[in-house]
């Protein structure tokens, strides 16, 4: 099966790059300041555990047209991205946990509340300066790690595209819900915007740029990026829908289970049941504090509305057109294209 050959492809991989991702993180630690060490040893602690899926794509990207592990400090570098924008996205959030522990402005607000109502302000600044700091360190790696090799530049490029576009669908993530329930937005720029912060926070980010980044370092070519940027595109729409649903209905993922309700954030399921009759019974909830009452009641409403089996829909339209795809593209090795539609059916069947 296909999903064999991409769980195989990811255990080896994924057990590679977290040695590099440890011995990056004790490096980050080796610090003679406290509150340098402190803070350096909470972001060692979000790198660690985490499921390297965009690390691995960025070395399944180099392993389309090349064999070996020379990609994997750009891997690394792509992972430390990852954990840097995750915190800034917990500040926005304002979400208490990722990846099972507490957030770097959590931890902070609680460890400064009892001297000062000013600790929520330094938490949230504190991980601002660390999230910073790591973004930075992720172009290091990959400026130290590749600067003799003449395709630096592109990789370069690719990788600042990258987390400029992914800046970008934050920032529309942030407007929006205000947008949407305070001033008002036309139910079909609705939808169309959260498309747009689709392709730019989620499948650029997440399939697109790590496979593309690690395409180019093995010496791609135009038109290989842009096969990967439609295969990519499709299946990281998908990617996100699911996601949407996962945050309702499911109750193994990471964060907090219907922080999106409480966040009022802006998701498919939203953009179609704002167009039901349905749309006035969410808004008595959404946007609100969640129990486990109000969580049934809008799983309920998704459901009774339509709203869940249109996501669900669109969600298998694109997984399918995705696996489409790769059988259309020529230059791809037969047993490169069975761990590609592995994973797809990985990211189809994941329930958190």
């Amino acid at each position: 099966m296909s999903i064999d050959a991409f769980k195989k492809y990811y255990s080896v991989g994924k057990e590679k790059l977290e040695t590099r991702i440890n011995s990056f993180n004790d490096e980050l630690v080796k610090e003679e300041n406290m509150f340098l060490k402190e803070n350096l040893e909470y972001f060692k602690n979000l790198n660690s555990n985490g499921k390297l899926v965009r690390g691995t794509l960025v070395n399944l990207g180099y392993n389309l047209l090349k064999d070996g592990d020379y990609s994997y400090d750009l891997a690394l570098a792509y992972e430390v991205f990852q954990t840097s924008i995750l915190i800034h996205d917990d500040i926005i959030d304002n979400d208490s946990k990722r990846r099972g522990v507490e957030t770097i402005h959590y931890i902070n607000d609680n460890k400064y509340k009892k001297y000062s109502d000013e600790s929520k302000h330094l938490g949230d600044s504190i991980a601002i300066c660390v999230g910073n700091y790591g973004l930075y360190k992720a172009n290091e790696i990959i400026s130290k790690s590749y600067e003799n090799d003449p395709k630096l530049g592109k990789v370069l490029n690719c990788f600042n595209d990258t987390v400029l576009k992914t800046a970008k669908g934050e920032l529309l993530d942030v407007i929006l819900p205000f947008e949407s329930k305070y001033v008002g937005i036309d139910n079909k720029l609705l939808e169309e915007t959260i498309m747009d912060i689709y392709k730019l926070k989620t499948a650029l980010y997440t399939i697109v740029g790590p496979m593309s980044v690690g395409l180019l370092l093995a010496g791609a070519n135009e038109s290989h990026i842009e096969d990967i940027r439609n295969f990519g595109e499709k299946i990281g729409l998908a990617f996100q829908i699911q996601d949407d649903i996962l945050g309702i209905y499911s109750e193994e993922i990471g964060k907090v289970i219907g922080s999106d309700i409480r966040e009022f954030k802006q998701t498919i399921l939203y953009a179609h049941i704002m167009t039901t009759s349905y749309k006035d019974e969410l808004l008595n909830y959404y946007g609100k504090e969640v129990d486990e009452e109000v969580l049934e009641k809008v799983r309920n409403l998704f459901k009774e509305s339509g709203s869940y089996d249109y996501a669900l829909t669109k969600l298998n339209e694109l997984y399918d057109e995705a696996v489409d795809l790769i059988e259309k593209i020529e230059w791809i090795e037969e047993s490169k294209k069975d761990i590609l539609k592995g994973f797809v059916e990985y990211l189809r069947t994941r329930n958190k």
